[in-house]
């Protein structure tokens, strides 16, 4: 069976309100207490396969789950048991085998569940709908993680009325759009507390204070993430779709999921690796632009004004936590200029969970998730095609390489967009035997950077400066260090000659 369904978590300002609108569709409500099972090396949790019993009412289910074909697709396999006892026999000759079977003799519980579920059934559309209200938590050697979250999950029909409610409910309620499954952040609660029992810790942990720990890293796309596929509409719809993970997860961790307030260094954190998912998903779309189905174009067209959003945010961060230390570091008088709040166009908290920037996550999944995104209807060699931009943005780096001293800042900046556009897209196309170009495009892409983030400052400086003495002592150290940095970045530069993207058709 293929299971689909949205999850949200629910923010506790918003737990009265969803409260009473989900009790006036309530149908029952149910008990889900679950054993959660893995490796103690995490085999399963590795290969994104989770392995439960859990108890529904008074009927003990063993469910296996696998990956589905999308981010929000799971194929699912339950078998009824008399109890609370594995059976992987129930598996063989069966899709679940090859997952679970190497491991039957190393299988042990690593966390469980308990949930009281709310339940509704819903009629849109032509489509039947579950809605669950799930309140609990999850529990692995005493620690305890809190669970307060709402699904849509189709049972049968069109997966946009999915959406179309998931939409409804997450406007009205100004819910976060959530990608964790109960049983990934059971297998990182469980590996806290190995962590922690290695450790021979044993002081109990608040539950924000386990939220906070499962939450200290951004999310990254795991290496390698390139799609193995010549199908274009496949090869594009994953590709965005994992870009758009990336987005999606850390703009979650940056809008306090399970009710965390990290620290500003790691809102910085999530928030850089959130624009660089932005910025893979806008690359993806750059380059098959020609082709992109009508929902494509327009969701792109609406990110990107978010993306300007949260790129000033990004440029707050950068001067107060990286380029001001250095400076007091090398002697500029104090103290370090404090950003006036009338200054602040948007709080990047605040942004990442206004429920407009949201939907908008949710619109964009929807178009991929219920595709065709790509409209190839009498495309002559679309293969060609792509490899012909591939090449035309590569020719135009270098052209634009050779000279980059006379260009202008905002021509350098364009072309660092470019080298990343063009290293984001590779990534997808290449394998491991690339690593050659794509290490001198990172090189590239950090030492342009490097320079950009001096005109940053430079530009900040110049008005926020708190004395006339600062500010001359931060122009003239910062223009000393753009000298010194767009000379490291020629030189990475002038290495994009030695290299040329390798023809995909080539290697399929």
């Amino acid at each position: 069976m293929l299971e689909q369904e949205l999850k949200f978590f629910v923010p506790e300002s918003a737990r009265p309100g969803l409260l009473t609108a989900f009790e006036a569709v309530r149908t029952g409500s149910i008990t889900l207490n679950a054993i959660y099972f893995d490796t103690p090396e995490r085999e399963l949790a590795r290969t994104d396969v989770a392995l439960r019993l859990r108890k529904e009412g008074g009927q003990w289910m063993q469910t296996v789950k696998l990956p589905g074909p999308d981010t929000l697709s799971r194929i699912e396999i339950n078998h009824p048991r008399p109890g609370p006892e594995l059976d992987l026999e129930l598996y063989r000759g069966t899709a679940a085998e090859a997952a679970l079977l190497p491991y039957a003799g190393r299988i042990q519980a690593r966390y469980q569940t308990e949930i009281l579920r709310g339940l509704a059934v819903l009629q849109h559309a032509g489509s039947e709908l579950e809605l669950a209200y799930d309140v609990g938590h999850i529990e692995s050697q005493g620690l305890r993680l809190p669970v307060n979250e709402l699904e849509v999950e189709l049972i049968r029909g069109d997966s946009a009325a999915m959406f179309e409610i998931g939409q409804r409910w997450l406007y009205k309620h100004n819910l976060i759009l959530e990608l964790r499954s109960k049983s990934e952040r059971g297998d990182a609660l469980a590996s806290l507390a190995d962590r922690r029992l290695a450790r021979t810790l044993t002081d109990t942990l608040q539950p924000e204070q386990v939220a906070a720990a499962l939450t200290r890293k951004a999310y990254q796309l795991p290496k390698p993430h390139f799609v193995d596929t010549r199908d274009l509409e496949q090869f594009y719809r994953r590709s965005a779709s994992m870009s758009l993970e990336q987005v999606i997860r850390n703009a979650a961790l940056l809008a306090g999921v399970d009710g965390i307030r990290p620290a500003a260094p790691l809102q910085a954190d999530y928030l850089a690796m959130m624009r660089v998912g932005l910025r893979r998903l806008r690359s993806c779309r750059k380059l098959f632009n020609p082709w992109l189905n009508a929902s494509e174009g327009y969701a792109n067209t609406r990110l990107a004004h978010y993306f300007g959003l949260f790129g000033k945010a990004r440029d707050q961060d950068l001067v107060q936590l990286e380029i001001t230390p250095l400076l007091l570091q090398a002697g500029m008088p104090g103290p370090a200029p404090q950003l006036e709040p009338a200054h602040v166009e948007h709080d990047p908290v605040e942004l990442a969970a206004a429920v407009e920037f949201q939907s908008l996550l949710l619109s964009n999944l929807q178009s991929l998730v219920c595709g065709p995104a790509l409209d190839l209807h009498g495309v002559q060699d679309p293969d060609h095609l792509i490899e012909a931009r591939i090449t035309r943005w590569f020719n135009n780096i270098q052209l634009r390489s050779q000279r980059f001293a006379q260009l202008s800042q905002e021509k350098q900046h364009r072309l660092r967009n470019r080298i990343k556009s063009l290293r984001y897209c590779l990534e997808f196309l290449q394998g491991a035997d690339d690593e050659g170009l794509h290490k001198v495009l990172r090189e590239c892409q950090a030492l342009i950077g490097a320079v950009t983030d001096v005109d940053v400052a430079l530009h900040w400086y110049a008005r926020h400066a708190v004395s006339p003495e600062q500010a001359q002592f931060a122009r003239r150290w910062l223009t000393q260090a753009r000298e010194t940095r767009a000379a490291q970045a020629q030189r990475a530069l002038n290495a994009l000659g030695q290299h040329r993207p390798q023809p995909w058709l080539a290697r399929h």
